[in-house]
This record gives C-alpha cells, sequence and structure tokens, in this order.
C-alpha cells in the first residue's frame, strides 16, 4: 500500500472512531476561531502595509480610538489614518499580533484584548515612547459585532504600554 493511501485510510479511521467526520465538515469554526482570523488578517494587513484591508475588519460605522487618544469615526476614516501611519512613521514596520483576552458577552458581541509588538519603524509619534528599546507594545481593545456577513469590528482603542520606571538608585 503507498503512503499516501495508507496516510488517507488512517485519517479516514482516525474520523470515524471520533466520529468526528460528519460533525467536522458541518461545524463552522467558533466565534474565537473566526475572531482570530481576523486579528490575524489585520496582522497581515499591517506587515505589508494594506490599509484597505487593515480597515477592512471594521464596519462602515466603527469608531477607533488611536494610541495619541485621537478618535476616528468610519470605515474610510480608519483606513485613512492607516494609509498615514503606514507610509509616515510606521513605514517598513512590522507587528505580531496576540489575542490575550476572548471574552463573548451575548451570541452576536465579543470583547477582545489584543496584544501589538512593533518593530522596524522609523519613528514614533510625538508623545510616544518605545516599550523597550526598539520594540513599541500596545494594547488594542475591540468590540465585535456579528452580522450577516460575519464578524466585524464596530469599536477598537489602542493604548501604548510605556516602560517600566527607572529604578532609583540609592
Amino acid at each position: 500500500m503507498s503512503s499516501t493511501r495508507l496516510n488517507v485510510v488512517l485519517l479516514t479511521l482516525a474520523f470515524a472512531a471520533t466520529g468526528a467526520d460528519e460533525s467536522f465538515a458541518q461545524s463552522a469554526p467558533s466565534p474565537e476561531a473566526q475572531i482570530q482570523r481576523i486579528i490575524t488578517k489585520q496582522e497581515v494587513a499591517w506587515n505589508v502595509a494594506d490599509s484597505a484591508s487593515f480597515g477592512s475588519t471594521f464596519t462602515e460605522d466603527a469608531d477607533f480610538i488611536n494610541i495619541l487618544g485621537q478618535a476616528f469615526h468610519g470605515r474610510e476614516a480608519i483606513v485613512q489614518i492607516h494609509a498615514t501611519i503606514f507610509n509616515g512613521p510606521y513605514k517598513g514596520s512590522h507587528t505580531t499580533v496576540t489575542m490575550h483576552q476572548f471574552r463573548q458577552l451575548t451570541p452576536d458581541v465579543v470583547l477582545v484584548e489584543a496584544m501589538y509588538e512593533v518593530t522596524g519603524y522609523k519613528s514614533l509619534p510625538q508623545g510616544i515612547t518605545p516599550t523597550s528599546e526598539g520594540v513599541l507594545k500596545t494594547r488594542m481593545k475591540y468590540v465585535l459585532l456579528k452580522r450577516d456577513e460575519g464578524w466585524q469590528i464596530v469599536a477598537a482603542q489602542n493604548t501604548a504600554i510605556l516602560p517600566p520606571p527607572a529604578q532609583k538608585t540609592h
């Protein structure tokens, strides 16, 4: 028996043994897995400086507060501010995004906290200090709403994580 055929047989037996063959094909990803895809899409969009893709994860009427406390209303404004930062201080930067907390408040509302770690930036906005040498960490709070087209972000607030205070020496 070829190794490919053997793998198919073993996989089929594994699904049959668990009863997962039918439920696996019919089950949708969990809300948490769906939200993780959105966060991953944002991470990829940031890393290729694609503000349109980054903004596509938001509803048309979403609210976004950046790390400076500036508020933006609507997907188009969110796309525009990200186009500005991707071509300005964060040009060429790289981010890693990790879902830190997931809370499903209702079947259609989720609260998520994600941790962003940004490196390779040209500069930081005035008033923002790197968390550590060459690294800016931020905490993003998202409210997501499930609509017919799937989960989308209705509100987000980004907060810079400041460096720890300097230790005093006596």
